[in-house]
């Protein structure tokens, strides 16, 4: 698990609403990945200074214990391009200043299985290259390997998990936000804007996030919320995330969360 810094500043951010129509109509097609959180270590797990991510209860939790501006998230799944991602979002905890949501495009590889490099293999094994298998193994079937479990010839990280991506989220005082992360700078895609559509803290919403090419777009409860374009970013797992800026902290539950590619 990772940290982004989100300031004090960008938490009070506020613009008139959006309104009207998307510009862009996306539906659903295929399906492409589905969890109910039913099953344990089906998505990014840990326990922090501050925080815990664990799959409990068939829910996904996100336990935030001190609110310091810090987002925290997880991250799974095979990388994909263009997704439209569903999820049922309930914060449990009263204090309202808080932010969960989706992330799209997440830089990484967390529960994947990692293609050993040939040449750093045959360097730690003493083996020639030409006989090191070029065949790498399903993501299902080999679990995510922490540190100190395997050989060091065994996973060769391809590039780190920092955060970078497209961010979906709400606050727990009614609003909303597209942001683009970059490490631990957050550009905002659409700043900061109350709604109606949001429920307010301690409550629950339907998050929708579309990322189709460079076009993104938020639902709220079946509503549009709004939509920007940036093309930063093409292909990246899938994150769920919260955070607060309150001593108290923030629970938030996610389930059923569904990806699916746009219809043709």
């Amino acid at each position: 698990m990772k940290i982004a810094w989100i300031g004090a500043a960008a938490l009070l951010l506020l613009n008139a609403c959006q309104s009207g129509q998307p510009l862009r109509q996306v539906t659903r097609g295929d399906e492409i990945y589905f969890n109910d959180f039913s099953q344990s270590a089906s998505f990014e797990e840990g326990s922090y200074d501050g925080a815990t991510l664990r799959v409990r209860d068939g829910v996904y939790r996100i336990d935030v214990t001190t609110g310091d501006n810090t987002l925290w998230w997880g991250q799974w799944g095979e990388p994909q391009t263009d997704v439209i991602i569903d999820v049922d979002a309930e914060q449990t905890s009263e204090a309202p200043q808080t932010i969960y949501g989706v992330m799209c495009r997440v830089r990484g590889s967390v529960g994947l299985a990692q293609t050993p490099d040939a040449d750093l293999l045959a360097i730690l094994t003493d083996t020639p290259t030409e006989s090191v298998s070029e065949t790498t193994p399903e993501a299902d079937q080999t679990p995510e390997v922490e540190a100190g479990t395997a050989e060091p010839s065994a996973v060769v990280e391809p590039q780190p998990n920092n955060g970078d991506g497209y961010l979906f989220l709400l606050q727990g005082t009614g609003q909303f936000a597209i942001l683009r992360a970059r490490g631990r700078d957050v550009t905002p895609l659409v700043d900061w804007t109350p709604s109606d559509i949001v429920n307010p803290a301690p409550g629950s919403n339907h998050i929708r996030a579309i990322c189709d090419g460079n076009y993104l777009a938020l639902y709220i409860n079946d509503q549009f919320a709004a939509e920007a374009t940036d093309d930063a970013y093409r292909e990246g797992q899938i994150g769920l995330v919260a955070g607060a800026a309150n001593r108290l902290g923030v629970r938030v539950n996610f389930d059923n969360l569904s990806v699916a590619a746009p219809a043709e």
